[in-house]
């Protein structure tokens, strides 16, 4: 296992236990919610920086 798989792994650890607080806690909409926004931000980022890369080297 590579550091990068670790890392990973270690994260979608920490997600799982998160997901089930919200659960237990009846706010698991709230959690949901929360990850779609995150995942939208990050995928954003990573169209801005793609692009950039795709105009500087092009």
């Amino acid at each position: 296992m590579t550091i990068l798989q670790g890392i990973g792994l270690f994260v979608a650890a920490y997600l799982a236990l998160l997901a089930r607080s919200a659960w237990k806690q009846g706010e698991i909409k709230q959690f949901l919610m929360s990850c779609l926004i995150l995942a939208a931000l990050f995928a954003s980022l990573a169209t801005v920086i793609s692009a950039y890369i795709y105009f500087k080297t092009h």
